[in-house]
């Protein structure tokens, strides 16, 4: 564990990580601290969109073809209706297990040399300095990567009000052939569903709503297309 570094990451998710890379990059020593181990996983679609590809390029991060899916566009449906549009010429989309994307820019990190401290939770912050437990890091700068309901936020007295649009996500992952290249929105009455296909044989499923107790099985009714192509897998 460094005693000071130029750049204090908290959050060692996607965001965290590119942060880092992008700060290393531009030559400072950079440190990322997250309480969890790698892979880090969390509820999403598993779908990156041209500009995600674009960004990604610019950090030295290249996702294997044999680990990930094109994706050519974006469709959305809802009762019966859809549209769609398919991406720019030039423009890809790629869909990716979210612990594979992890993996990938925490291998990218460690290459160039950034402090990867994982399973160091950090309890606090002053104006230079990073506390995780009863040790300190003196830092320039400090970044908070540390999501929606961020402590870091908290510290720094930046959150001007308490948030009231909380959604809640479940996901699952579906054996079944996809039937699409396209990133799928299945507008629902009270949720949305997005699937996107991470292999050959594999479907991600991932549902939001506003209801903290609505679980997957519970909304697929409200799309009954999707439900029909996910019966019996």
């Amino acid at each position: 564990m460094p005693h000071s570094t130029d750049v204090f990451v908290i959050g060692g998710g996607p965001a965290g990580l590119a942060a880092a890379i992008a700060a290393r990059q531009q030559g400072f020593r950079v440190a990322v601290a997250d309480g969890a181990k790698p892979p880090i996983d969390k509820t999403c679609g598993e779908a990156l969109l041209p500009n995600a590809i674009a960004a990604l390029e610019k950090l030295g991060v290249c996702v294997p073809c044999g680990e990930a899916c094109p994706v050519r566009g974006v469709r959305f449906l809802s009762n019966g209706l859809s549209a769609e549009a398919v991406f720019p010429s030039g423009c890809r989309g790629l869909s990716v297990r979210r612990t594979t994307l992890h993996r990938i820019l925490t291998e990218r990190a460690a290459e160039l040399g950034v402090d990867l401290l994982w399973h160091s939770a950090v309890t606090g912050i002053s104006d230079d300095e990073v506390r995780l437990g009863d040790r300190t890091i003196r830092a320039t700068w400090i970044v908070g990567a540390d999501g929606v309901n961020s402590r870091v936020r908290r510290w720094a007295n930046l959150n001007v009000e308490a948030r009231s649009d909380l959604r809640y996500a479940f996901r699952r992952h579906y054996r079944v052939a996809p039937w699409t290249d396209r990133m799928e929105v299945y507008w629902g009455e009270h949720s949305q569903a997005f699937t996107t296909a991470v292999s050959n044989d594999q479907v991600c499923v991932a549902v939001a709503s506003g209801d903290p107790s609505l679980r997957l099985e519970e909304c697929l009714p409200a799309f009954p297309e999707l439900a029909a192509r996910l019966h019996g897998a």
